[in-house]
């Protein structure tokens, strides 16, 4: 018994030519789907990115600015203390008690002004420092914003 060999283009039926372009249609489609599922994932990642240098910028804003307010602090309260420590020694100096009342009250005086004076030092840090922390903040809102106008523009 011989075998016939057939063609392979005498084969083709026509519903076979329907699976063959089903098939290349599904395999068109799953190329497709997964060429925009990384073109999503890189814009995902871009923004993730982007978050992480905003944050490190807005940290170290924050940092620099709380190191600030922390040394001024020290030196108000090192000035505070001397001050201090300098009405104790006039006061144990006086002769006349009478002056205790005076040298007293010029003290408090000269004190409350000095401690109001550092208040508004360290109002004016603080601020800064929330200027500055939410700097990079305000400016990747405002770009966003941009962006978003332009994309609904178009």
């Amino acid at each position: 018994m011989t075998v016939k060999k057939v063609k392979p283009e005498m084969t083709a039926t026509p519903q076979a030519e329907a699976v063959s372009q089903v098939a290349d249609k599904v395999a068109s489609f799953a190329q497709t789907t997964v060429d925009q599922a990384q073109a999503a994932f890189e814009k995902v990642s871009e923004l993730a990115h982007g978050n992480v240098q905003l944050m490190d910028a807005a940290a170290n804003a924050y940092k620099n600015r709380v190191t600030d307010i922390q040394l001024k602090a020290m030196e108000f309260a090192q000035l505070n203390v001397n001050s201090g420590f300098a009405f104790a020694r006039k006061f144990l100096a006086l002769r006349d008690p009478s002056e205790a009342l005076t040298l007293q009250q010029t003290f408090l005086k000269d004190h409350a002004e000095t401690l109001q004076r550092q208040a508004s030092e360290l109002n004016e840090l603080t601020v800064a420092l929330a200027r500055e922390s939410l700097k990079p903040v305000q400016e990747s809102v405002s770009k966003s914003v941009a962006t978003f106008s332009k994309a609904v523009a178009a």
